[in-house]
C-alpha cells in the first residue's frame, strides 16, 4: 500500500503511490455531494496491505483517500483527515497535481462504489524543501472546498506533542498502517481498506539509510504497506485518541517491512503555521 520512490531503486525501493491504471466511474458525484452506497510516473509499482486484515472507515475514521478525479475507483494514494477541512497525505502523491484535479473521499471502503463524502481540492501545499522522498520532507497537505461533514465512519486524527510523541513513537511500539494498495496476491484493495499492525522505531537502523525526520517500518512476518498506500496514516491510539505518526512514503518493491514513513512530529510547526492546527 505504499508508494516507494525512484531514488531507491537500486536499493529494491520505491514510492507507494498507486501506479496502475483505473477506469474512472461513468459518473462522478460533484463536489460536496455526500453519497451513499493512474497511471502514476512510477512504472511497476502495484497497490496494496500485504499480510493484513480487512477493516473499515468505523474502525479507521481518520483515513481518506487522495486520487485524481479520473482515478477515484483505483486508489491513488491515501490521507488523514485533520480537520473537517484539512488532510495530511505525502508530498509526492500531489506533485504536479492541481487543485481541480484532487478529489478526496471520507468515510468509503469501497473505492469503487459512489459512497462516502466526496470533496474537491481548493488548496495543495507541499512542503518547501520537498525534492524527492529519498531527501525527506515527503509531506504535504491538502485544504479541501467544503467541509466534511464528522460522524462514526469520518472523524479526525490528533497530531502527536512531545507527550505522545514520548509514548508512541518508540523503538519495540507497533502502530498501524491502514490503505487501499496491494496485498500479498498482487491484487488491488480497492474494494476494502485494509490495515496492518507494524513495529517500529524513530531511531533504528534497521531500515538502513534513510532521510531524518522517518520512521521505519521495521520487518515482522512479512507484513508491510504497498503501492497505493502512499499517503496514508501511520496511527496509534493513545488516550482514547488516533494519533497520525507517520505518513507512507517509500519502502522495497516487494513491499516486505523495512518501509519509510515521514515522521509526523517533526513536522508540528510547519503543519500549525499553514492549518493553524495544534499537536496534542
Amino acid at each position: 500500500m505504499k508508494n516507494f520512490f525512484p531514488a531507491l531503486l537500486a536499493l529494491g525501493a520505491v514510492t507507494l503511490s498507486a501506479c496502475s491504471t483505473a477506469p474512472a466511474p461513468a459518473s462522478l458525484p460533484t463536489e460536496s455531494q455526500t453519497v451513499t452506497g493512474s497511471e502514476k510516473a512510477f512504472a511497476g509499482l502495484s497497490d496494496q496491505i500485504v499480510y493484513g486484515t480487512v477493516t473499515n472507515t468505523t474502525n479507521r475514521p481518520y483515513q481518506v483517500s487522495v486520487t485524481p478525479y479520473n482515478q477515484m475507483s483505483g486508489g491513488w494514494c491515501g490521507g488523514t483527515l485533520l480537520s473537517s477541512t484539512w488532510v495530511l497525505t505525502a508530498a509526492h502523491c500531489v506533485e504536479g497535481q492541481s487543485t481541480s484535479s484532487m478529489r478526496v473521499r471520507a468515510g468509503i471502503n469501497d473505492l469503487t462504489t459512489s459512497g462516502g463524502q466526496l470533496r474537491t481540492a481548493s488548496q495543495i501545499i507541499i512542503h518547501p524543501y520537498y525534492s524527492g522522498a529519498e531527501s525527506g520532507y515527503d509531506i504535504a497537505l491538502i485544504r479541501v472546498g467544503t467541509a466534511f461533514t464528522m460522524g462514526s465512519t469520518v472523524q479526525t486524527a490528533a497530531l502527536p506533542g512531545s507527550g505522545a510523541e514520548s509514548v508512541l513513537d518508540v523503538n519495540g511500539k507497533y502502530a498501524t498502517v491502514s490503505g487501499w494498495g496491494l496485498t500479498e496476491n498482487g491484487t488491488y484493495s480497492n474494494r476494502a481498506l485494509r490495515e496492518v499492525s507494524i513495529p517500529i522505531t524513530p531511531t533504528g537502523s534497521d531500515c538502513g539509510s534513510r532521510p531524518g525526520n522517518t520512521i521505519c517500518g521495521k520487518y515482522y512476518q512479512g507484513k508491510d504497506s504497498c503501492n497505493g498506500d502512499s499517503g496514508g496514516p501511520l496511527a496509534a491510539r493513545y488516550n482514547s485518541k488516533f494519533y497520525v505518526l507517520g505518513i507512507v512514503s517509500y519502502g522495497p518493491a516487494e513491499c516486505r517491512g523495512y518501509g519509510i514513513y515521514t515522521r509526523v512530529n517533526g513536522y508540528i510547526n510547519w503543519i500549525y503555521q499553514q492549518t493553524g492546527i495544534s499537536a496534542q
